[in-house]
């Protein structure tokens, strides 16, 4: 072997692939080539995904960057850097990027229709446009949808729509959606959920992608490359995996659990079943601390059935067992193995990031409450999105009042009655298509592309057409920007100046401010001031709610207030998150607010602890398994269980005899999924059994494809009730029998010639339901047929 290696070197043939290989990313026009010169080495925060790492970024001559690696004095990433911040610099250079502002000249959706225009023009478009609605006294229908919820920007569109008067404004969907909702519902508090994965002895985790890019992916790979190193004196950490598909996650957990796809929460209650059977869940803190366990009496007076005689009554590990396809004895053992563990957890997810079944979120939550990870050892713990409140009241004159007393475009109106507004932006999307309840006359879009990343996006698509005005705060020419009448570019990623509140899943508060690397290459704006110059421009109380110069003073006001708050740390690569305990506050390292912000814009982070769970704000002050919440929300003479975790399975659309198999689709860390596409290098990086040239594949168990005469590597194709598309069969073990497993994102039909046109877009494919008491768009299989092309 050795000989052959040695031999295989002295030829020209390894030296010829690494020549062509250089030469093949010549090719590319926008490669930047740098001078010769200085070389330095500057900080800043990435801001392509949730995580928030911390990045080196290296320069020539101090204006182009030619280098991204990781921080490794970064709080929480510490070095680390997931496969899209690695290739940020293509998106910086990419030559899909909108250089000045633009304006649609021809047929909306036409890119080549768009001309340049001055920002002051621009600007005065929609400044104009945004008085003359509010002069007609419908300031309700202007609307705006950003992919931004976790920065100062969104808290700007929020201002900036009170004190303007419409109620419409939306995020792009994330699975906190629903959980906000559920944890809202059971606790009362408005917080996201925070994990302590760093001292888990057992995770039990049901479909959270938690290798594919899930939460903060530098994160979650650092903990779990912790789980796997024998550590002295400490137990290794074992991770129990449910999902139907084997994923990355699930052929590196040390358990799969092969389940029926969309059965996890039927799972999760056939386990609490088995908890309450046999006594083995905390006593103790369901007594003092939960409400709903044990039979309990509504508002009217009338008695209705717990959480504990509904579990026993309809989840027995038999009845479970024939749902979710996992064996009655399995059951039995993972709520015994559950129960043993001294800090175990119970984590839930889907490999899309969209909002789950209200009522599944409610059981995982409840699974967690019977294992008393939300006790004392608070391995599950509430975490405020900000500690501060987010900006000062804002002034609201007559229109304003009038226009949020208007309800949001398609929302239901029995959505529950919690301090957690549903992000309802299917229900708005599918309002404004079908022309239902009242048109929508201004639509911003920030920092997102739904007609590409929406699920069901084809939805996003027709509402695009039917907006009065669409104005795009895009920095790509992507698919939604293509629909855009004007384009205000916001700065790149690494061009502007922002910040990141909160760590998707983190057991800690978090603040970074992400600093610029470079100066903006072209003639684009950072959205928060383009934010504030309109709020000024249109004057009144609207201006006098946005007081602010530029977008800086709004980001210093947040360091003010952590100093004023004199609480949390300013941390480095030595913070331990393990050592923070919730309801124990930080002890400040800080005095003034111009140190936070030195430190901040130095690439510190701040940190400050969770909120613990020891009193609730729900009507019975305890942890609600019967939600009163939900009284409002559902009829008075409804089932007991529609207060509680239930199994409530939305049935897909379509024959089951012509479209006889389930689509589901997966993550991978190498394909972007979000709002910017995969960059040219990470194409690179796909092996051929998921893309080979255009075509992307499918996989199929191999008992499907016997059924069905497919081989591996057919050309097929794959039908739902959505449309149709081309792909190929991979066939493998992987998916169970009569499902169909197709990758997220792929299929653009925008940036440029290395992005566009490769595989399909799974989102054109899959279904929405919409839930019934949210509201809130949600996913998990589709019904299909997979044929012979």
């Amino acid at each position: 072997m050795g000989g052959a290696i040695g031999g295989t070197l002295l030829t020209p043939i390894p030296w010829k692939l690494a020549d062509d290989s250089a030469i093949w990313t010549q090719n590319w026009s926008w490669r930047p080539s740098p001078e010769r010169g200085e070389i330095t080495e500057t900080t800043g925060t990435c801001l392509l995904c949730p995580g928030g790492c911390g990045i080196q970024a290296r320069l020539v001559n101090g204006h182009r960057a030619i280098y991204v690696k990781g921080n490794p004095d970064h709080a929480v990433s510490r070095g680390g850097l997931c496969p899209v911040g690695a290739a940020g610099l293509q998106y910086l250079y990419a030559p899909y990027r909108i250089t000045q502002p633009l304006k649609q000249t021809g047929k909306r959706g036409d890119p080549q229709g768009f001309q340049p225009i001055a920002w002051n023009e621009a600007l005065k478009i929609v400044a104009d446009k945004l008085a003359a609605v509010r002069k007609k006294g419908l300031p309700h229908t202007v609307a705006c949808i950003t992919g931004q919820d976790r920065s100062s920007v969104t808290d700007l569109w929020k201002q900036f729509f009170a004190a303007y008067g419409s109620p419409n404004l939306y995020t792009m969907p994330r699975h906190s959606d629903s959980t906000r909702l559920a944890v809202a519902l059971a606790t009362g508090y408005d917080a996201d959920l925070g994990f302590h994965l760093e001292k888990a002895t057992y995770v039990l985790n049901f479909g959270a992608p938690l290798l594919e890019g899930w939460a903060a992916p530098v994160r979650i790979q650092q903990i779990f490359s912790r789980w796997q190193t024998e550590q002295p004196g400490l137990p290794k950490t074992e991770l129990v995996h449910v999902e139907s598909r084997c994923s990355l996650t699930a052929s590196k957990a040390d358990r799969w659990i092969a389940c029926k796809p969309g059965t996890e929460a039927a799972l999760a209650l056939g386990i609490a079943h088995v908890l309450i059977r046999e006594k083995l869940y905390d006593a103790a803190f369901v007594s003092e601390k939960v409400f709903g366990f044990e039979d309990w009496t509504d508002a009217a007076g009338a008695l209705r059935k717990g959480f504990k005689a509904l579990v026993l009554a309809k989840y027995s590990p038999k009845d479970v067992a024939a749902v979710t396809g996992v064996d009655a004895q399995v059951i039995q053992e993972l709520a015994r193995e559950l129960a043993r563990q001294k800090n175990a957890v119970v984590l839930w997810g889907q490999s899309s990031d969209t909002p789950n079944n209200l009522y599944h979120d409610l059981a995982f939550l409840a699974l967690n409450a019977l294992i008393g990870a939300l006790s004392d050892k608070a391995m599950v713990s509430l975490v405020p999105s900000q500690p501060w409140q987010a900006l000062p009241e804002p002034a609201m004159d007559l229109e304003a009042f009038k226009g949020l007393g208007q309800k949001p475009l398609g929302q239901p109106t029995s959505v529950p009655k919690t301090k957690v507004r549903p992000n309802t932006l299917h229900a708005f999307l599918n309002a404004l298509a079908n022309g239902e309840e009242y048109p929508i006359e201004l639509l911003f879009v920030h920092e997102a592309n739904p007609a590409y990343g929406l699920s069901e996006n084809t939805l996003a698509v027709q509402a695009l057409q039917k907006a009065g005005m669409v104005v795009s705060f895009a920095s790509y020419l992507d698919e939604t920007a293509a629909y855009a009448d004007l384009i205000l570019p916001n700065h790149n990623a690494f061009e502007r100046l922002d910040d990141v509140i909160g760590l998707p899943g983190a057991p800690f508060a978090f603040y970074a401010v992400a600093t610029p690397i470079l100066k903006p290459h072209y003639d684009t704006k950072s959205t928060g001031d383009v934010v504030l110059g309109l709020a000024k421009t249109l004057g009144g109380t609207v201006a006098q709610s946005l007081p602010w110069k530029n977008y800086e003073e709004v980001l210093k006001l947040r360091a003010a207030k952590i100093a004023e708050g004199a609480t949390g740390l300013l941390v480095d690569a030595t913070f331990d998150p393990a050592s923070v305990e919730p309801g124990v506050s930080l002890r400040a390292n800080f005095k003034k607010a111009a140190d936070v912000w030195k430190k901040l814009t130095a690439g510190s982070c701040w940190v400050e602890a969770p909120q613990a769970l020891d009193a609730c704000t729900t009507p019975s002050g305890r942890f609600e398994l019967a939600c009163q919440g939900l009284l409002a929300s559902v009829s008075t003479n409804a089932g007991d269980e529609l207060f509680m975790a239930h199994y409530k399975p939305l049935p897909p659309s379509g024959n089951a005899g012509e479209l006889p198999l389930l689509l589901t689709t997966y993550r991978s860390l190498s394909l972007a999924p979000g709002y910017v596409p995969n960059a040219p290098f990470m194409n690179k990086l796909l092996p051929d059994d998921l893309l080979l040239k255009q075509d992307v594949f499918v996989e199929v168990h191999p008992e499907t494809a016997r059924k069905l005469g497919l081989r591996h590597k057919a050309k097929a194709v794959l039908k739902t009730p959505l449309g149709e598309a081309p792909v190929r069969v991979r066939v493998a073990p992987t998916v169970p029998a009569d499902v169909v497993a197709l990758p997220e994102g792929l299929g653009h039909t925008a940036y440029d010639e290395y992005v566009q046109g490769k595989g399909v877009n799974a989102n054109s494919l899959v279904e929405v339901h919409l839930d019934p008491v949210t509201g809130l768009g949600t996913v998990w299989a589709t019904r299909a047929q997979l044929r012979l092309a």
